[in-house]
């Protein structure tokens, strides 16, 4: 049988996660000592796995992976994945022209896919090498419960944002089979599966993630402050709690996928336990971000953050403050009214006056850094946040409670609230909120394709299967039915 690209892919990974290097520029954060490992460290698999460091080694390779340009370093949050959202303006001929009309057989949006692609299997091939060897007996318990958990989270994390991207309609899922799962360090090719054995593969992860780190995750036990402050930890691996697949990450994760395939009661379940979370003290774990915190420098509303990445070169990618552009006119006749307060129009655009080019010019400053910013809003990028489960509350509550929650949020982002009555409404409410809260992060493109709707915004391209279903990289797509 013939080896498709993705087996190339994931073995020359497994030799990477086998002779492990993890490059000391991309530490997380200077006080986080987990991650100081050296780049000339490389070991036999044997070696690697016959103590708990080489464990914790691969699985902070993992997330160092994933800040990569070509996945949510870039890409997958400001770059690719926002084109297709129709969020940047660009010139012609250019990937963002192409990605803007949905032309996915240009030759660089090709190249893209790919790359995004092949990345997200990196990481799950890393993982994988990982969770291979996890039952050899080296570890504790905690550390056991702790590494398996969160390597099973980011396989499934991957794997989800795999068929978001490349998946079908989840509204029109059909019986072929579309993508491999992949569970394990082989030399075979990995089987394609139907939609329905994928979203099972998923469920059947996050579950066994959830068990784990309920057992063992500290954010249960102590507060976010606690937790990233290093004289506080005994041992600061268990530390920093953001920045790793926590608990309450999963849950959202859960909730994530539970709508996507339609199961409303366990997505709201889900999202409620996050929204509902508490530290010791009884303290909101996590709380909706508001004027003060932008007021701060914390655009990102880091309070929100449920899962974040901590990528060091952000200036230069995300933070450079005139790489990404809409025009104040195209958003406020789409998603803001004239004279509004809201905090994610007021403080995450900068409409500035080129005297050189005689024009104005509208720019994305989400991720800008600030020399007064906290130090936990600094140079990071949110992967899940708490906003997301209010909305997926909301979608999935009455019409009643709806409204209840759309007041608080509205109340959080100095924002009119609106009452909902129908719901078409709602939809229609729920769409616009995806696009200005996740602007620059990633989501609202998922949001368009999983409740197939017809309208996007800032273009007049059609909501549609042919946009909204990116075709798999040509070297996977002739062996999806075999």
């Amino acid at each position: 049988m013939k080896q498709h690209a993705l087996y190339k892919v994931r073995l020359t990974v497994i030799l990477t996660s086998v002779f492990f290097t993890v490059a000391g520029s991309f530490i997380l954060s200077s006080c986080n000592d987990w991650l100081d490992v050296s780049p000339s460290e490389q070991k036999k698999k044997s070696e690697m796995f016959s103590k708990a460091e080489g464990f914790r080694n691969v699985l902070t390779g993992a997330y160092i992976r994933m800040k990569s340009n070509n996945l949510y370093g870039q890409e997958m949050v400001c770059g690719t994945v926002e084109n297709l959202a129709q969020h940047w303006n660009y010139s012609s001929n250019t990937i963002g022209s192409y990605l803007n009309t949905y032309n996915y057989k240009a030759t660089t949006v090709e190249n893209a896919m790919t790359a995004i692609y092949n990345n997200l299997f990196k990481v799950v091939a890393d993982v994988n090498g990982l969770l291979g060897d996890i039952d050899n007996g080296t570890l504790n318990e905690d550390d056991y419960n702790l590494i398996k958990g969160e390597a099973l989270a980011l396989r499934a994390f991957c794997h989800f944002d795999v068929l978001r991207l490349f998946g079908p309609m989840p509204s029109d899922p059909g019986n072929d089979r579309i993508l491999p799962y992949v569970k394990e360090v082989t030399n075979r090719p990995n089987q394609f599966l139907t939609y329905e054995q994928f979203t099972r593969e998923l469920a059947n992860d996050i579950d066994e993630a959830e068990t784990c780190l309920k057992k063992v995750d500290p954010i249960l036990k102590q507060s976010i402050a606690t937790l990233n402050t290093p004289s506080q930890l005994t041992d600061n691996f268990y530390g920093y709690r953001q920045m790793r697949m926590n608990y309450y990450a999963v849950c959202a994760m859960k909730a994530r996928l539970a709508l996507w395939t339609g199961n409303k009661s366990q997505a709201l379940e889900y999202a409620r336990i996050v929204m509902n979370a508490t530290s010791s003290d009884g303290a909101k774990m996590f709380r909706l971000g508001t004027l003060n915190d932008c007021a701060s420098g914390d655009k990102v509303l880091s309070c929100e953050h449920i899962f974040n990445l901590k990528v060091t070169d952000i200036s230069s990618t995300l933070g450079a403050g005139t790489t990404y552009q809409k025009t104040q006119s195209q958003l406020r006749s789409q998603l803001y009214e004239t004279g509004t307060t809201d905090i994610r129009y007021v403080n995450m655009w900068n409409y500035v006056y080129d005297s050189y080019w005689w024009t104005y010019y509208n720019y994305f400053v989400k991720y800008v850094q600030d020399d007064n910013m906290p130090a936990l809003a600094r140079n990071v990028i949110p992967l899940i946040r708490l906003y997301e489960m209010y909305l997926i509350a909301m979608e999935c509550s009455s019409v009643n409670e709806a409204n209840t929650l759309y007041a608080e949020m509205a109340a959080a982002r100095n924002a009119p609230s609106v009452t909902i009555s129908t719901q078409e409404q709602l939809n229609e409410l729920l769409i616009k909120e995806y696009n200005r809260e996740f602007y620059g992060e990633g989501q609202a493109f998922y949001a368009y394709k999983r409740m197939a709707a017809e309208k996007i915004y800032f273009t007049n391209e059609p909501g549609s299967k042919d946009a909204y279903v990116v075709p798999l990289p040509v070297q996977e797509s002739i062996y999806a039915n075999e």
